[in-house]
């Protein structure tokens, strides 16, 4: 039997819905959100952008295997968010689920 190990996120029946819905966006509108939202983290820590410029120069896919791993943008937001504290997250999470949802309801009406 394969043993399921729990990622980070998966802790948070929030966090992990909206990563949930997030991966199942198309892959433009992913990498759309992922940039505002490591805008959005980086303000709220205070991390250097210049550093973020170096983490995506410096991405390398092959080393990875998440779903979110295959773009520098979106590996970075979710790595991003890891770094915040859980009221951070949670304000990152409402601010975005609006535009995340909208994109499905979007997708699923056929407009996109």
């Amino acid at each position: 039997m394969k043993k399921h190990f729990q990622r980070w996120y998966e802790k948070d029946p929030y966090l992990n819905a909206f990563m949930n819905l997030l991966a199942d966006l198309p892959i433009e509108v992913q990498c759309e959100i992922a940039i505002d939202i490591i805008m959005k983290s980086s303000n709220m820590i205070d991390r250097d952008y210049t550093k973020i410029i170096k983490d995506v120069a410096n991405f390398d896919p092959k080393n990875f295997k998440r779903w979110y791993d295959k773009n520098p943008n979106i590996h970075l937001a979710i790595e991003s968010l890891r770094d915040l504290t859980e009221k951070q997250r949670d304000i990152i999470v409402q601010e975005f689920s609006d535009k995340i949802l909208n994109s499905h309801y979007i997708k699923i009406e056929g407009l996109d």
